[in-house]
């Protein structure tokens, strides 16, 4: 697990007394409570794809991931942020705010386990204290979405952690080579090649 010195306070999927007095849906991603601003890493190798403040979800910073077993990107969620210039009473763009940190910014890659510059907060309507509210989708604007739209970000760590490698250098940039015809995997800035005679990568 990324954070294995917080406490998991929210589970996807689960209805609440209190969400069901309120009329809301399941909740719709993991929570990790950890102290204000505290540096979170990666959960996984990607890029970042989204940087949106959000009347709910606060600041929120979407980057992909790839999924091992399905081989397909996915989109995590980092939501509730700290915000440098307001803290967690900023209100987004209305505050005059583009984005939380100047630390990050739209399509910089980041690796598993980088602490690259989001930190927890209450942005948002986050009611339960100060908590990583993380999220996995199928698309980028899916981690806004509803339960039904998402996927238990915690299973699918656990899932990255037992059928992948402890270190993914890049794993949409693979391609393969079969009957002399190339099919490329995911899309990529490098591509790297399987040879079909001594099934050896080659750069």
């Amino acid at each position: 697990m990324p954070f294995p010195q917080s406490k998991i306070t929210g589970h996807y999927g689960t209805l609440s007394a209190y969400r069901k007095k309120m009329g809301m849906q399941a909740h719709s991603g993991t929570d990790w409570a950890m102290p204000s601003k505290t540096l979170i890493p990666a959960i996984t190798d990607g890029t970042i794809k989204l940087i949106q403040f959000s009347k709910i979800l606060g600041w929120v910073v979407v980057q992909t991931g790839w999924d091992v077993k399905a081989k397909k990107t996915k989109y995590i969620g980092y939501c509730h942020l700290w915000c440098d210039k307001h803290g967690a009473k900023c209100g987004g763009p209305t505050a005059g705010c583009k984005s939380p940190s100047t630390s990050f910014k739209l399509g910089q890659k980041v690796k598993v386990g980088e602490k690259f510059g989001i930190r927890v907060s209450t942005t948002g309507s986050a009611s339960t204290g100060n908590h990583l509210h993380a999220t996995l989708g199928n698309s980028v604007k899916s981690v806004f979405g509803t339960t039904a739209q998402k996927e238990d970000l915690y299973r699918f760590i656990q899932s990255q952690s037992k059928g992948a490698a402890p270190k993914q250098a890049n794993p949409q940039t693979k391609a393969v080579v079969e009957s002399g015809t190339k099919t490329q995997v995911a899309p990529a800035t490098k591509i790297v090649y399987a040879c079909p005679h001594c099934k050896k990568e080659l750069n």
